[in-house]
């Protein structure tokens, strides 16, 4: 019974969505999908979703590992190190990212001899980003409990021994279905690095749309293309939520 109430409510909710989509298409008569048009460049489209999947692998790989330097600083017995990062993390998520990108690119990255777009977006970004990382990482670490920090002292346990094989694994465990949302929120983030011109899909749909002037299609498209890759990852996350907690 209960498969067949779930099959019997998701279809409620698919229906709903259609008739909302039927509605809207209904009240705007310009509302079309120019299928022509999509055959004609649909090499430059998806060179466009390709260029957007490879760039948050790398963004996402930059963030990991700036995001592993930071958890290590609130980790850290230097005080100086604890507030830098407090400092550091206040200040990135404290601002929009697209001002960061705007700002970061045209005075920092440039100031630092970084002229590429894309090398400069993909460090921003990651930048932005590895905060979210680290702070899923500090609060997986507060949550292990004061009791095994006291058995590792007590056994006198090599530091190192006890981040690789205790510290790490249970982390990992809490902190997958996080960063797996976190990851889909950094797909959708490139969308920004537009901005400053770097050749990624908001990039090159906006391309499709001056050549074509058909921007309802380009930007159905461009949704559609998100939402490809961040609803499997939503998907993904629910599924990796609910093997940590059996």
């Amino acid at each position: 019974m209960d498969r067949w109430k779930q099959a019997r409510d998701i279809l409620i909710v698919v229906n709903i969505f259609v008739l909302l989509l039927a509605f809207v298409v209904s009240q705007n008569r310009d509302f079309y999908i120019n299928l022509e048009a999509l055959a004609r460049y649909s090499d430059l489209i998806t060179e466009g979703y390709r260029r957007t999947i490879w760039l948050s692998l790398v963004a996402l790989v930059v963030s990991l590992t700036f995001s592993a330097v930071l958890f290590f600083m609130t980790i850290s017995k230097y005080d100086a190190l604890n507030y830098l990062y407090i400092a550091f993390t206040q200040i990135m998520l404290g601002v929009p990212l697209m001002v960061h990108i705007i700002v970061l690119y045209f005075f920092l990255t440039s100031a630092i001899g970084i002229r590429d777009p894309i090398i400069g977006g993909t460090l921003i970004l990651s930048l932005y980003m590895s905060c979210y990382f680290a702070k899923t990482f500090e609060g997986a670490y507060n949550d292990i409990s004061p009791q095994q920090f006291k058995m590792m002292h007590i056994l006198q346990l090599p530091k190192s021994v006890c981040i690789k094989k205790i510290i790490l694994p249970q982390m990992i465990k809490a902190t997958l279905p996080t960063l797996t949302t976190h990851f889909a929120l950094l797909v959708k983030s490139t969308a920004l690095l537009s901005l400053i011109s770097v050749p990624e899909f908001t990039q090159y749909i906006n391309l499709f749309n001056s050549r074509t002037l058909d921007f309802v299609t380009g930007y159905v498209i461009l949704a559609i293309g998100y939402l490809t890759i961040t609803i499997p990852l939503s998907f993904f996350a629910y599924w990796l939520n609910r093997k940590v907690g059996d």
